[in-house]
């Protein structure tokens, strides 16, 4: 398991001060990355095989949301390795060791010259420490989306949401969703529970079109290609 401490500043916060849940998933992205630059799988390990691991999905579970100038522990950990998919879980605690946050995430080994996956090798493999599975209820990796969509005004993809893959960083898509989530006065309303599903990426210049599905607790935002088809699907459970 890699582990790091944090105390949380004021740009990690929305207006009601506690922590965003896009400040969370850019702590546990930072979290993956320093444990591989900790050892001999590195990005530039990687990037000579013209190999990286690219999100498939995302799951957080907060518990509460830690609160501004709160020091709080991130840790990830892999728990499992099939065929080309790699399992990582990661969480926020207090320093104490009280869990704030759960997450699951699932990751595609993908050889960028080829475009398509690649199945790790060994010496990879043993990059990669197992630890014991997080005790959460897992949903699956893919999202189903509920009913008829409302279409919303297009979104063209910037310079700042490309990530050094060349793409729209995944962080950037539930960004680009938590604009249609319901808001009063100034705050988000409380997440119980986020998914994300990460078909294709997104590059600077595309079009998105969103597309929201409502069902009961459940906010689905779609975001699609000009043929409909999404790059991603964020669920949120409110």
């Amino acid at each position: 398991m890699y582990d790091y401490n944090i105390k949380v500043g004021y740009s990690s916060t929305g207006a009601d001060l506690n922590m965003t849940i896009t400040a969370l998933l850019d702590c546990f992205q930072d979290a993956a990355t320093f444990e591989a630059q900790t050892g001999k799988i590195t990005m530039d390990y990687l990037g000579g095989r013209h190999l990286a691991w690219l999100l498939s999905s995302w799951q957080i579970v907060p518990v509460r949301f830690p609160r501004i100038d709160e020091e709080i522990k991130i840790t990830t950990s892999p728990y499992d390795f099939r065929g080309f998919l790699g399992y990582r879980n990661f969480t926020a605690k207090t320093l104490d060791g009280d869990v704030l946050v759960k997450a699951a995430s699932i990751w595609t080994l993908v050889d960028m010259e080829k475009k398509r996956p690649a199945k790790p090798t060994q010496e990879i493999l043993d990059g990669y420490p197992l630890m014991e599975k997080l005790d959460m209820e897992y949903a699956p990796r893919k999202i189903a989306l509920i009913g008829d969509g409302e279409e919303k005004e297009s979104l063209k993809i910037r310079r700042y949401q490309i990530d050094s893959n060349r793409h729209v960083n995944n962080v950037e898509y539930v960004k680009m969703a938590m604009e249609f989530l319901p808001y009063k006065d100034d705050k988000c309303a409380r997440i119980k529970e986020l998914r994300a599903e990460y078909k294709k990426a997104a590059h600077y210049g595309d079009v998105l079109t969103p597309v929201l599905h409502r069902f009961d607790d459940k906010l689905q935002v779609a975001l699609n290609d000009e043929q409909a088809a999404p790059y991603a699907i964020v669920e949120f459970t409110l």
